[in-house]
């Protein structure tokens, strides 16, 4: 397929810039954000697509990348629409800018639900976030009643700022349960200003839904004292990562029924 060829091309090239973007720096490596901002071939529409299927992956993306599809979940997703009319693909609509501000993203996911949900009322979904994008599926899932959670079958997050240890779903790289006591960053900012925070309710954390997947050196869902990069180039990585890319798509499947 032309369109997959052209897809490992440009992450064959997008391994060598992250490398460059990377420089050591004790335990850790410190990334660049502009990484995330360069172009990419594109998989999945920004415009909701009106036929109806069996499942929708809608995606949500991190701060500074290009309307779309993220990076971190491409090759995931063009591997599950590949030779199949069953499914079909949704980026969420958000400025996914440096302020955080979720609000769009959030409404947007929440619509494209419920929306789908009138129009094709057998359709299930997935829903994708990384690291903003995580934030934006927390919050978004906290806005939707019981009956309409119903329909969301597979749920994965990567990066997320707001990850919580000792849940269930809470994994690394190579799909082992991850037992990190960290929390994630905006997490252990919210607790430390007596805050709370989005996070999953514990019917959906024992759901068997949900995939959270932190990589080892990221330090926006693992903050490490001893690391003093800004931005650590895991959480760049995750499109990066072929077991992270398999975790996702065999997750996603393994739930489409």
């Amino acid at each position: 397929m032309l369109r997959l060829a052209t897809l490992f091309a440009f992450i064959a090239a997008v391994v060598l810039s992250i490398a460059s973007l990377a420089r050591a720096q004790g335990s850790c490596r410190c990334g660049d954000p502009s990484f995330l901002a360069i172009r990419r071939v594109n998989t999945s529409s920004a415009q909701p697509v009106q036929n109806c299927t069996p499942y929708k992956i809608l995606d949500a993306r991190a701060s500074g990348e290009p309307q779309g599809v993220s990076l971190s979940f491409q090759i995931a997703i063009e591997r599950m629409i590949a030779n199949t009319t069953e499914i079909t693909t949704e980026s969420i609509i958000y400025p996914a800018s440096f302020d955080q501000n979720v609000s769009v993203g959030v409404q947007n996911t929440v619509d494209a639900i419920r929306r789908g949900l009138q129009d094709c009322p057998n359709q299930k979904y997935a829903l994708l976030g990384y690291s903003q994008g995580a934030t934006v599926v927390l919050e978004a899932l906290g806005k939707l009643d019981h009956e309409t959670t119903k329909a969301i079958n597979a749920v994965v997050i990567v990066g997320n700022p707001y990850r919580t240890p000792g849940r269930a779903f809470n994994i690394d790289s190579q799909g082992r349960p991850d037992n990190r006591t960290q929390f994630g960053m905006f997490a252990a900012q919210a607790i430390q200003a007596n805050r709370t925070f989005p996070n999953y309710d514990d019917i959906l954390d024992r759901s068997g839904k949900v995939r959270d997947i932190c990589l080892e050196d990221d330090l926006v869902c693992a903050p490490d004292p001893d690391c003093d990069c800004q931005l650590a180039s895991d959480h760049l990585s995750y499109g990066l990562v072929q077991s992270v890319q398999d975790l996702i798509a065999s997750h996603v499947m393994s739930r489409a029924t």
